[in-house]
């Protein structure tokens, strides 16, 4: 199985739900691996471009399988660095490595840039990546304020696309915040919209195997991700 993973904008975590989700299903005997399209904000070490959100991942386990199609320069969207760095991306490429990379795996995870509407080259946006990939996709969000705004518009759009929203899930919930926009964050979603939501990760941000046992000892996930055939 294949999900794409979005979220409601930057920097709300992706990355580290990718790479929970990834030992999640690691640890459930499946083969699993990260793919990732396009990786802008590389970092430079000698002469060699690194790919933060694949190493994060290696971090985590040397085993889960890893990959991605276009490395660029600069804190930007992937058509910005593309155009900064003079290449041009090419779609007919993402899909064949994906598909050349999925066929190995029992669960692929594809980690978008950005929202959903976030440029990923100078015709495409990452919604309509998802729809050339043609796979479900997994919305991340945070609990603060003003993100069920960003939360339902990414719901939104993507149903207008005719995106298969398999789920949301939550990332940096603080279960004793005493911030009402918080804390009410779960049930003022379930109110204004039918997408349901897959899994609640508490707000941790470190994955030594200590906190990691603690990550999956508080996560709660849906028994969807529990069950095999779905995965």
């Amino acid at each position: 199985m294949e999900y794409f993973i979005t979220g409601i904008d930057t920097d709300i975590g992706k990355t580290f739900v990718t790479k929970i989700l990834a030992c999640y299903f690691e640890k459930q005997g499946l083969r699993t691996g990260v793919y990732k399209p396009l990786q802008s904000g590389a970092i430079k070490k000698g002469d060699k471009l690194i790919a933060p959100d694949i190493e994060a991942v290696k971090e985590i386990s040397a085993t889960i399988r890893t990959k991605y199609s276009y490395l660029l320069e600069g804190e930007v969207s992937p058509a910005l660095a593309a155009r900064m760095a003079g290449v041009s991306i090419n779609t007919d490429k993402i899909k064949k490595d994906f598909k050349e990379f999925a066929i190995n795996n029992d669960i692929t995870l594809v980690e978008g840039a950005g929202g959903i509407l976030a440029p990923v080259s100078d015709n495409l946006l990452c919604a309509d990546l998802i729809k050339e990939l043609n796979i479900p996709t997994l919305i991340v969000t945070v609990p603060f304020l003003g993100r069920l705004n960003h939360t339902l518009l990414t719901v939104h759009y993507a149903k207008s696309k005719g995106i298969n929203i398999k789920g949301i899930i939550i990332n940096k919930y603080n279960k004793d915040t005493q911030d009402e926009a918080s804390k009410n964050f779960i049930n003022e979603l379930k109110m204004y919209t039918d997408v349901e939501i897959l899994g609640v990760i508490p707000d941790i941000h470190n994955t030594d195997d200590t906190i990691l046992k603690q990550i999956f000892n508080e996560v709660e996930f849906s028994p969807f991700f529990k069950n095999k055939e779905n995965s």
